[in-house]
């Protein structure tokens, strides 16, 4: 008998059946939607009353965050479907778009999130 082949017994530790562990293991489930960031770049500050000497416009400051949950498992169409629901807004074409992670089955369920939906965050 080899070093480690009967370890588990000298340790204490009973044997488990791995046949079923192994097959959910590799079993992966596809998502059931994504958390969708829109990056909203900050508007430029006019500083032309602050002193002749400046230039009109300085340096944009930091951009900020909207997130949204988006049941929908594709992540192409995810994006497009946050697109879409932002299309309102003028300033919208402007914005950067993308998909931070994955949401479950369970996490659609629990946001009552139905097919296709997008829901601010």
């Amino acid at each position: 008998m080899g070093q480690f082949e009967n370890k588990a017994s000298w340790l204490g530790v009973a044997s488990l059946p791995t046949s079923g562990i192994l097959g959910r293991m590799t079993d992966k489930t596809s998502p059931g939607g994504w958390v969708v960031q829109v990056t909203i770049p900050k508007k430029p500050a006019v500083r032309s009353e602050d002193g002749p000497w400046r230039p009109p416009i300085m340096v944009a400051g930091a951009p900020s965050f909207q997130y949204f949950n988006v049941a929908i498992a594709a992540p192409d169409k995810a994006i497009e479907a946050t697109a879409k629901h932002l299309a309102n807004s003028p300033e919208a074409e402007t914005w950067e778009i993308s998909v931070v992670r994955k949401l479950s089955p369970a996490e659609i369920a629990a946001l009552s999130l139905g097919a296709g939906e997008v829901k601010p965050a």
